[in-house]
């Protein structure tokens, strides 16, 4: 079998979808399965092997390396168009692997002609599930979406909390849950030795954006830090950051704040090592692959109960939920685990075993080899 893959990002630049989609092309050569790849990875037009297929990486202006920006995304679907009409010319493709119905998924009414495809979706692609985020672009373009939805042979959510959401746009969709995965070879416990004598250190990692609620986590450090000692750690970068920044001033909180900005991925490995407590009090995340790096690093995580978080996170046992935008429960909560190490250390336990045992890339990889060949059949 032969694919295509389409998703407009692609590490090392983009979020979550992006390291899917390179993880599922990994994984899907080791099962037998050709995929290639149509994508961007920055200004430069870049083709490379990769797994059993090939990366063809189209040039477009970015934001920053974690935004594209609408600039970016028009640009992809432009170039896009004409390449995949090539490939498609030149190779047997099988079928067509959409990630976001919006704007990859709008390729599908240029391209591929009667090609089967199937559209995963992500959660920015949903009309109204990340609130202040395209509102005005998915008023628009809602039709357009539910359209793309019928015609998909097959449509992917990333968590039944992102399928409930889009099936109130579309209440006829019919859709399958295809969680993400984990690299568990490189998210590991380290044998690094924790200072008992350094402020518990929380973290929290991803897309400086104000769905991501971490204003509230500001506000619950300002209230912490009176009687604990701790230090915040924020990875990531975004359109939200000088927001922060200026939050972080104005609590006075330089001493117990550190932004780190982009980090690299091996970076991200030895901050979750060190870190004592995740929390990322997100309301718009449909699953939150951070969690699950975290989680099988060996850390405790604190979460809004809010998105796809909700369905692999169990109270108490692999970690704490809190209402969404509620910084008095938030700081509750942290001080919980600040104060119990023996907590923190029974839910890391917990969280390793979990994410072991239930969130390989590869049995990923055989769920979506199980949609491709029924879509085919």
């Amino acid at each position: 079998m032969r694919i295509l893959i389409v998703n407009y990002e692609f590490p090392p630049v983009g979020g979550g979808a992006g390291r899917a989609s390179r993880h599922l092309c990994q994984e899907l050569g080791s099962i037998g399965i050709h995929a290639d790849v149509v994508t961007s990875q920055g200004e430069k037009y870049l083709q490379y092997r990769f797994a059993e297929g090939w990366v063809y990486s189209l040039p477009v202006h970015r934001r920053s390396v974690h935004e594209t920006g609408m600039r970016g995304m028009l640009e992809f679907l432009i170039r896009a168009f004409f390449l995949i009409r090539k490939l498609i010319r030149k190779n047997s493709y099988d079928l067509i692997h959409y990630f976001f119905s919006v704007p990859t998924g709008l390729l599908s009414f240029f391209v591929g002609g009667s090609l089967p495809f199937i559209v995963s979706l992500r959660g920015g692609d949903v009309p109204g599930y990340n609130p202040g985020e395209l509102q005005t672009l998915h008023k628009i373009l809602t039709p357009v979406n539910r359209l793309i939805w019928r015609k998909a042979d097959a449509v992917v959510a990333l968590s039944h909390d992102l399928g409930g959401f889009a099936a109130q746009t579309e209440p006829k969709l019919k859709y399958s849950v295809i969680y993400n995965g984990v690299d568990t070879d490189f998210f590991q416990p380290l044998s690094l030795a924790k200072n008992t004598n350094l402020p518990v250190r929380i973290l929290t990692v991803g897309r400086l954006l104000e769905c991501k609620g971490i204003q509230y986590l500001l506000e619950a450090v300002s209230e912490l830090r009176k009687k604990s000692n701790i230090h915040l750690f924020i990875a990531g970068t975004g359109y939200f950051e000088e927001k922060l920044k200026k939050k972080t001033a104005l609590l006075n909180l330089h001493d117990s704040v550190t932004f780190l900005g982009s980090v690299s991925h091996d970076d991200l490995l030895r901050l979750y090592n060190e870190a004592d407590i995740f929390v990322l009090p997100s309301y718009g995340d449909s699953f939150g692959q951070v969690f699950t790096e975290a989680m099988a690093c060996g850390l405790p995580v604190v979460a809004a109960r809010s998105g796809g978080v909700q369905e692999f996170v169990a109270e108490g046992v692999n970690g704490l939920f809190v209402p969404p935008k509620n910084v008095e429960s938030l700081a509750a909560v942290i001080d919980r685990l600040v104060l119990s190490p023996e907590l923190r250390v029974k839910i890391g336990r917990n969280n390793v075993w979990k994410v072991k045992s239930q969130f390989g890339w590869n049995a990923v990889a055989r769920q979506y080899a199980d949609i491709y060949k029924h879509v085919l059949k």
